[in-house]
């Protein structure tokens, strides 16, 4: 399950489950939900009080992903395909995935 709200005039385009994303030295398995306005990055939250009472039993919870970090689709400069595809943002921060169809969807060849 995920958890996120859309924009005004947003549209979900798909999700992608188990993506590995990198940046610099740090890199995580991730989710990201691509919209026609936004890249969303998502993953459970770990420090959420209900978290913990689900884990024990005690409240019947279901796990959802929300969004940790968020790339407006207008920031974006550039795509490179190297090892890894790697979105460039205007600030030339760079962020590495290893998803072929996301980098399609996002104007990759």
């Amino acid at each position: 399950m995920y958890n996120f709200n859309f924009i005004e005039n947003e549209e979900l385009i798909e999700i992608f489950d188990n993506v590995l994303v990198k940046q610099n030295e740090n890199e995580k398995i991730t989710t990201i939900a691509l919209t026609n306005k936004r890249l969303l990055f998502l993953d459970y939250v770990t420090n959420d009080g209900l978290e913990a009472l689900r884990i024990i039993n005690k409240m019947n919870l279901v796990r959802t992903k929300e969004v940790y970090y968020q790339v407006n689709l207008e920031d974006i400069k550039m795509l490179n395909d190297s090892e890894y595809y790697c979105i460039v943002l205007k600030d030339n921060t760079e962020i590495e995935f290893n998803n072929k169809e996301l980098y399609r969807l996002l104007g990759g060849k």
